[in-house]
């Protein structure tokens, strides 16, 4: 398995506006296996964390470079985590086939590179959820391919990809802190070895050349 991120800041002055967004999608983030609970029982899941930018919604950022703090137009960012799989049952596999337009065939489930999602254009829909402290936030309920006449999005952040097996190696010094230390918190990550980039069948999931052509 295999998958790299450098997201902007994770709190947003407030949620991306609910509704139907053009998006390009510009980091994937390999956050290992991760604990959760699900039912009052601890279980132990391989999670993938997918980040859009939208072009249509910007907001001004502050960047400090060289010293000097600056403001920059950037288009604003939304994530979805997935767990890593490609069973039949698998949400990652429901939102890949549904931004494809298309089923897997037999010969691509045996081995599909989720790298090859860098840079390519969707629709995207988002609505507004409340998490357990009350803050409003943005979530992503489906993600499909442009409609016909609608322009795809070009990147406007540098295409991050990170796996795992790098450890702290790789593009994780440019991930936020708060995600490094995600990663930390997975059981494989004091043993990371370098793998091969793919993400294979797995129906264990109770989850939920042109760069702008689908399918992938």
């Amino acid at each position: 398995m295999s998958l790299t991120l450098s997201e902007t800041d994770r709190a947003e002055k407030k949620p991306i506006e609910a509704g139907s967004h053009r998006a390009v999608l510009y980091s994937l983030v390999d956050l290992g296996t991760q604990k959760s609970n699900w039912d009052d029982k601890e279980k132990w899941q391989a999670k993938v964390r997918l980040t859009f930018e939208l072009p249509d919604l910007t907001d001004e950022f502050e960047v400090v470079e060289n010293g000097k703090t600056t403001k920059v137009e950037k288009p604003l960012v939304v994530s979805t985590e997935k767990t890593r799989s490609l069973g039949q049952k698998s949400s990652l596999r429901q939102l890949l086939e549904s931004w494809r337009g298309q089923a897997f065939t037999s010969a691509e489930l045996k081995e599909f590179s989720l790298k090859n999602l860098l840079g390519k254009s969707a629709l995207i829909n988002v609505i507004h959820k409340t998490s357990n402290q009350g803050r409003t936030y943005a979530a992503i309920t489906g993600v499909s391919k442009l409609p016909k006449g609608m322009k795809p999005a070009k990147p406007f952040n540098e295409p991050v990809y990170y796996e795992i097996e790098e450890g702290e190696k790789g593009a994780f010094s440019h991930l936020p802190e708060w995600l490094q230390d995600k990663i930390r918190a997975s059981k494989e990550f004091a043993e990371a070895k370098p793998a091969k980039s793919a993400v294979t069948p797995d129906d264990d999931d109770i989850d939920e050349t042109d760069p702008d052509k689908v399918p992938f």
